[in-house]
């Protein structure tokens, strides 16, 4: 299991689709430093409670920290397309029946799997915010720290990591059924839309908002926000997860 997740950085580090994507999350991070807004790869919230406003001026490093842990739209996004990189070519190319024959377990290798891509995870977001607020501090200055900020930014970075496991375990489910990248991004696309249409049809329940799976910087204020997120991560994570290991281990070599 050690090895396969070694061979699979090593891989990823090596591909040019890796650096490409990390260049891409560059560019969108220096928007922010520089406009003071990012541009938008795909977006299909369907969220009606939030008001645009041209932005001024770019962000100082404050703000960059805060608006880049409030906008997860590109890097689930960006992170699907690692998803593929790292699941999607050892699924489609049959590349797993390698390491199938030389003793490791379907188990290991769909762990292995998930341990890759929720490091995946958690560096995109981490490599996010570097990325913002250096350029942001360095062409506005650091900013005002609002009281709170430190824990305030650890919560909702942890929850955005969940937010974003979430999203890669349905992403990974899709792989492991249909072993095709045109089904990840459609799949990606009508979950996004089935996800968000239950908070529509009954608005008054309110953990159906959190379907979403969205997690911004101003929701630390609320604990029944921080508390719902948690659970309805949690659940899709665990239920897509168990569903793509018993689909992946009905697969045949």
């Amino acid at each position: 299991m050690i090895h396969t997740i070694q061979a699979d950085f090593y891989r990823l580090f090596r591909s040019k689709g890796f650096w490409i994507t990390e260049l891409v999350l560059f560019a969108l991070m220096l928007m922010g430093a520089t406009f003071g807004a990012t541009g938008q790869i795909i977006s299909v919230s369907t969220s009606t409670n939030a008001e645009t406003e041209l932005p001024s001026k770019g962000w100082d490093g404050i703000q960059a920290l805060i608006n880049t842990s409030s906008n997860s739209s590109n890097l689930v996004f960006l992170c699907i397309i690692l998803a593929c990189l790292v699941l999607g070519v050892d699924l489609i190319g049959k590349l797993y029946k390698n390491s199938l024959t030389v003793g490791v377990s379907r188990t290991e290798f769909f762990l292995a799997k998930f341990v890759v891509l929720a490091s995946i995870a958690l560096m995109q977001i981490l490599v996010s915010l570097v990325i913002a607020f250096v350029p942001a501090t360095i062409l506005n200055g650091v900013g005002t720290m609002p009281e709170g900020f430190i824990g305030n930014l650890l919560l909702t970075i942890g929850l955005q990591f969940l937010c974003l496991l979430a999203w890669l375990s349905i992403v990974s489910f899709i792989l492991y059924v249909t072993h095709s990248y045109l089904a990840v991004f459609i799949g990606y696309l009508i979950s996004s839309i089935l996800l968000s249409t239950p908070m529509l049809i009954f608005p008054d329940i309110e953990i159906l908002r959190y379907l979403s799976l969205n997690f911004a910087y101003a929701m630390t204020a609320y604990s029944q926000a921080v508390l719902y997120t948690i659970v309805v991560t949690v659940t899709i994570i665990l239920f897509f997860t168990i569903s793509g290991l018993a689909v992946f281990k009905k697969k045949s070599l």
